[in-house]
């Protein structure tokens, strides 16, 4: 569809913001004429528009942008129950979505995303999906294509995304839920220009991903950034076993899940916004177990900085957690054990965990290839 060229304005866009033709020829080390020419392709193909002129001291400068009704793409997200599909525009901007059982069923579950992306699609009238991408938890090959294995839904080396892409008739992509969040953010989020950040994720389990020099570190086997299941507790009599198969995972002491299972223990209620409204009333079991939870994650969010020196680590978390004495715990425990640096102070950005995040990033898979072509992602 596109040339080298044609990817490099829109990479270029889509990465800093509005910029005019000069500017484009300035950054990329093209010429005017060159940019012009392929400028003018995209914007007959309603892909890039023109926006006010700037006006100096010459002649006005006309920024140039990507339109965000230029393509379509849906988002799934397997990471939970229920399954969440979700219709974004070039931008990211979430236009519609469904909720709709996870199946461990291979064909159940290709037959409900179908249905789900057919409806979708009906929607839009006259314009196009471009692309499908899914978010699952699990290990995906290289390809992009193949589950090599997802426990949540017994999975082994499974073509989920060949299978998709056949039955819908659509590109497809899938990555571990984790990856898709960090490439989500790369390309549509507040640090989409910093080329080496990190993100975590807190929810029943703890997921990670890491951007290094503008690439998403997969690692060999495409297990990089798996923190869930790092061994934290040292005192091996007192570690509790993981669903990994080991024990003293970080997963087992500061994820909801282990969080929810201590209280009950402790017969205190598991709902995190019930356990923190106690420990915001000085009860001393609900403040130790959200304090004991919060350090170690703080102590694994410092192994990961020393490893990784990214610019920021944004951690996605209950708001409940973040607000108390879990957020206070995590951010006080890294920052006692990384080595100061230059610029430390906001390294670590808590964001509030939404249910989308994941069908969102997700979409940026497919976008991703629209964007930078198949050479570029």
């Amino acid at each position: 569809m596109f040339s080298t060229g044609h990817y490099l304005i829109l990479s270029s866009l889509s990465r800093n913001g509005p910029e005019s033709r000069s500017e484009l020829a300035l950054r990329l080390g093209m010429s005017k004429a060159a940019v012009s020419s392929l400028v003018r392709d995209l914007l007959k193909q309603e892909i890039l528009c023109e926006q006010t002129p700037v006006h100096g001291s010459g002649r006005p400068s006309v920024p140039l942008a990507v339109r965000a009704e230029a393509a379509w793409f849906i988002g799934i997200s397997l990471q939970d129950d229920p399954a969440i599909v979700v219709l974004t525009d070039l931008h990211g901007t979430v236009h519609d979505r469904m909720e709709l059982p996870r199946h461990a069923d291979l064909e159940t579950c290709v037959s409900s995303l179908c249905d789900a992306i057919t409806h979708l699609r009906k929607g839009l009238r006259s314009a196009k999906v471009s692309g499908v991408g899914m978010a699952l938890p699990g290990f995906v090959a290289n390809d992009r294509q193949t589950c090599l294995a997802c426990a949540a839904l017994g999975w082994r080396d499974v073509d989920i995304g060949g299978v998709l892409s056949k039955r819908t008739g659509l590109p497809t992509w899938i990555e571990n839920d984790a990856n898709a969040l960090i490439l989500g953010e790369q390309l549509f989020g507040a640090l989409r220009s910093s080329p080496d950040f990190s993100v975590i994720f807190i929810s029943n389990g703890i997921g990670c991903a890491n951007i290094v020099n503008g690439r998403l570190l997969r690692g060999y086997a495409g297990g990089a950034g798996e923190m869930s299941h790092a061994p934290i507790v040292t005192d091996m009599a007192h570690a509790l076993p993981c669903r990994c198969g080991n024990r003293g995972c970080l997963e087992t002491v500061a994820s909801l899940l282990a969080i929810g299972n201590a209280a009950r223990r402790a017969g205190l209620p598991g709902e995190i916004a019930e356990l923190a409204r106690l420990a915001a009333g000085a009860h001393p079991e609900a403040l130790s177990i959200l304090h004991h939870a919060g350090a170690s994650m703080g102590l694994a969010t410092a192994h990961l900085i020393q490893l990784i020196d990214p610019s920021h680590v944004v951690v996605m978390l209950d708001p409940n957690l973040r607000d108390g004495i879990y957020g206070h715990a995590l951010q006080r425990e890294t920052e006692s054990h990384i080595l100061r640096r230059p610029v430390s102070r906001g390294m670590i950005q808590f964001r509030d965990f939404e249910p989308d995040s994941f069908a969102c990033g997700a979409a940026s898979l497919a976008a991703r290839y629209f964007i930078f072509g198949p050479d570029g992602v």
